[in-house]
């Protein structure tokens, strides 16, 4: 199992939410699983929501 940085992560999240970019593509081009990436997008909402409420 590969470990990927929170940078990383944060910043593969931000070309598919900021650049309207497929996450079956960003899989593709960076060899990562697209399940993988929908559950780094779905953490990052998360995170993010939770501090635009506080």
């Amino acid at each position: 199992m590969k470990k990927y940085s929170k940078e990383f992560r944060d910043s593969t999240v931000q070309l598919i939410i900021n650049n309207n970019e497929s996450v079956a593509q960003i899989a593709k081009d960076l060899d990562i699983h697209s399940k993988t990436l929908y559950a780094w997008v779905t953490a990052y909402k998360k995170e993010h929501i939770q501090v635009l409420i506080y």
